[in-house]
């Protein structure tokens, strides 16, 4: 897969990948970045991978080959200053033949090449789910940014598409790289199920939500669809909510103890990387019903656990699921408890979408994602 475009006589190069950002602790782009990487720095040894991350943002911290090098910078005060002043010096004194920027804005005062990363394209879509600060950045620098950009990586043709109709200067400038599944995601025995099961629901089935309390991943439709579904099922069923838990105002989990079914509901949120995978790969179903996702990969990780999923029918979704799922209308609670009923209650089609699922997760691999990376670092070398 590797080395057909590779030219034959490459000099060594430094790559630095910037991962500090405004918004740090995306885990899709932090997943996207050990992946991708670990395997090109496995690769190409000859070159030197350079990783820059804050320094209480540590999931970057497994690079440790010979070729790769961590800087973690302290404390940055002032994100613009960092961007466009403190980075290029930096970038100057590393030597570095090309930057990959992991938050899709660029360094605007640097002629080094660089290759920006977006996942999503939250800023046009649900503007108001971004914080003010961020959204204003967007607003003043995104086109600048895709001007400068030597090369843009859209996770998902439904990104693509958002970033070339709003940049149309972009256009020619992005290629589609997908994110693929946890490569700890993988169908369990069915007796690690029932330990599972036995040791955070209780010995009992559970319906899965794993996008934490971000209002963007609705956990408020899943919490209601459940309260309708336990209404007319009278099941012993529980629902497990794992992810990433912010304080924030107004926040809907605060509010669980006047929740009728509170003694169904499990939040589980200081779990480590197997662990959520083991949740996951023991749920009876895993419910997305996500009012916006560049593209799915808590979908793929479920597929390719065994697990089916309901999901939004919107396009990021569709996408990643694409007939390997249940599709609903992200709000409309009826629809969402009604197919839950209706997978509760038909095994023979819950044993199609696993099917199907597993499948649809077969498409997609982070060897082909890194070849792709390695493909688009290498056009803007050579130009």
């Amino acid at each position: 897969m590797f080395g057909s475009k590779t030219p034959l006589f490459l000099p060594p190069m430094k790559i630095i990948v910037n991962n500090i950002t405004f918004q740090n602790g995306s885990s899709q782009i932090d997943s996207y970045i050990d992946n991708v990487f670990q395997l090109l720095v496995k690769r190409f040894p000859e070159h030197h991978f350079c990783f820059l991350v804050l320094k209480n943002h540590h999931s970057l911290h497994s690079f440790n080959a010979p070729n790769t090098s961590v800087i973690t910078i302290n404390e940055i005060n002032s994100f613009n200053l960092w961007r466009n002043i403190k980075l290029p010096l930096l970038l100057r004194k590393l030597k570095a033949d090309v930057v990959v920027q992991s938050n899709g804005i660029c360094c605007f005062n640097t002629g080094i090449p660089q290759v920006l990363l977006i996942s999503d394209c939250l800023w046009l879509h649900k503007p108001t789910f971004i914080p003010t600060k961020v959204r204003l950045y967007y607003r003043l620098f995104m086109a600048k940014s895709m001007k400068k950009a030597k090369g843009i990586i859209a996770f998902s043709q439904n990104v693509k598409d958002d970033l070339s109709k709003a940049y149309p200067i972009a256009a020619n400038k992005i290629n589609i790289v997908y994110p693929a599944a946890n490569c700890n995601s993988q169908p369990i025995s069915i007796e690690k199920k029932r330990e599972i099961k036995d040791g955070y629901a209780d010995g009992r089935e559970y319906f899965l939500f794993t996008e934490g309390n971000n209002p963007i991943k609705n956990v408020v439709a899943v919490l209601k669809a459940f309260s309708l579904f336990k209404k007319w099922q009278k099941s012993n069923m529980k629902l497990v909510i794992t992810g990433l838990i912010t304080p924030q105002k107004n926040d809907v989990l605060d509010k669980l103890s006047s929740y009728k079914y509170k003694d169904d509901v499990v939040i589980l949120s200081s779990l480590n990387e197997q662990q959520t995978s083991n949740i996951i790969a023991a749920a009876y179903c895993c419910i997305l019903p996500s009012r916006y996702d560049g593209f799915a990969t808590a979908i793929l990780n479920s597929l390719q656990s065994g697990v089916p999923v309901i999901a939004s029918n919107i396009e990021g979704m569709k996408e990643a699921g694409w007939d390997a799922c249940i599709y609903t209308v992200p709000d409309d609670v009826d629809d969402i408890a009604n197919q839950m009923k209706l997978l509760y209650r038909d095994e023979q089609q819950r044993n199609l979408l696993i099917a199907k699922g597993l499948e649809q997760a077969g498409r997609f691999s982070w060897e082909n994602s890194s070849a792709l990376i390695w493909d688009s670092i290498l056009k803007i070398i050579s130009k």
